[in-house]
């Protein structure tokens, strides 16, 4: 579903280890399948975690995912990229704006 680099990994890592114990991360869409979809990474505490959320275990890091965003972030990717400009956090994802593949198909 999601692939998260290890460099994004390890600036997760980071950030994490000065939250509340258990805190992981959650990657969402806002305005899912619309030209206004929006995507993001947000910290989630464990008393945040929904039962409908889809929790994917990362090597540093466990990045949850609700119901609703889940087929919006088919393939999608978040990186962290250092240039000479300074280090950015990115998150590509193809489909946040496209309907989901259940909703387009002929039936």
């Amino acid at each position: 579903m999601i692939r998260i680099s290890d460099a994004a990994q390890a600036h997760f890592a980071k950030l994490l280890a000065n939250q509340e114990e258990g805190t992981q991360i959650r990657v969402f869409v806002i305005n899912p399948g619309t030209p206004n979809a929006e995507c993001g990474v947000s910290y989630c505490p464990p008393d945040a975690v929904e039962d409908t959320d889809t929790a994917l275990k990362f090597e540093q890091l466990t990045a949850y995912v609700d119901e609703l965003s889940a087929p919006y972030l088919e393939d999608a990717e978040i990186d962290f990229v250092t240039d000479q400009l300074g280090s950015q956090l990115t998150l590509k994802a193809p489909n946040a704006k496209m309907p989901p593949k259940s909703l387009t198909m002929p039936r």
